[in-house]
């Protein structure tokens, strides 16, 4: 059977204000660049990883919905730490999946986490989420599973490790009574991380605006690399081919990603194909 491919892009920190930048970035437009890239890959599935605006605004929402649609595929989204949980769900609610378990042909499930903390910028799974993880992957005990979050559970060297995952242990706890789960994979940390942890695929990808430096150094500075997403493979083996995507190369002029954010969307609930 052919391989379920997926797009993951992650951190968009669209701003309310088109005036605002991000290091010198107008970040709907670094996300404009992504979409572009894309859109040719015709994914089975998109995966939005959070921080999908920057201060949880609905103008902010309604910037990004245009360039959503524009990708023309499904889309399913969890919140960062950025996001406010109830405007995304009202601003986005015809835009994106939404649901806690997404199934794809191949054997496959995908199982979305919400790691956010209300005014916080680290991340928790309390009870209740590790109970509804623990039943998601009981229900997909038959499939391949990759579970997709915003706030990393695995240290990384860098001042991200202060606003991770702040209980990475209840997290592998329920994890390791599943041996079908082969990735697991986040945002947040604005660069690019790749490890394993008892056969688990640990990955996380890099923004579409900005990316943060890689190692213990003083403060969150950021460097000088391009906007990026992450291309996935999912084999019915259970097998994970995957790739980060860097969008180096200026292919694409200002007047076409300006023509994909002037789009105004219809109302479209997009779901699995």
């Amino acid at each position: 059977m052919t391989a379920q491919k997926l797009i993951q892009i992650t951190d968009f920190h669209i701003n309310a204000d088109p005036s605002e930048r991000a290091e010198g970035r107008d970040t709907l437009k670094t996300l404009g660049a992504v979409v572009e890239a894309v859109r040719p890959e015709v994914p089975d599935l998109v995966l939005a990883t959070g921080d999908l605006v920057n201060h949880g605004s609905p103008a902010a929402y309604g910037r990004l919905r245009p360039l959503l649609h524009r990708l023309g595929r499904p889309v399913a989204a969890i919140p960062g730490n950025h996001d406010l949980v109830a405007a995304m769900q009202e601003h986005l609610a015809d835009d994106v999946i939404s649901l806690e378990r997404v199934r794809l042909a191949g054997g496959w499930s995908i199982v979305l986490l919400d790691s956010t903390v209300e005014g916080e910028h680290h991340g928790h799974l309390g009870p209740d989420r590790l109970a509804l993880l623990d039943r998601q992957l009981g229900e997909a005990a038959g499939d391949h599973v990759l579970i997709v979050m915003h706030h990393q559970p695995a240290p990384i060297g860098s001042p991200f490790d202060d606003v991770g995952l702040d209980n990475a242990e209840g997290l592998y706890a329920v994890m390791d009574r599943h041996a079908h789960i082969c990735g697991l994979l986040w945002g947040h940390i604005h660069h690019v991380h790749e490890s394993e942890r008892n056969g688990v695929r640990l990955m996380g990808t890099p923004s579409t605006c900005v990316q943060f430096k890689h190692g213990p150094h003083d403060g969150f500075g950021y460097t000088d690399e391009p906007p990026a997403y992450r291309r996935l493979a999912l084999h019915d083996d259970g097998r994970i081919e995957t790739a980060v995507v860097w969008c180096r190369r200026r292919w694409i002029t200002e007047s076409r990603v300006d023509a994909a954010i002037d789009q105004n969307p219809p109302n479209l609930r997009h779901g699995p194909t």
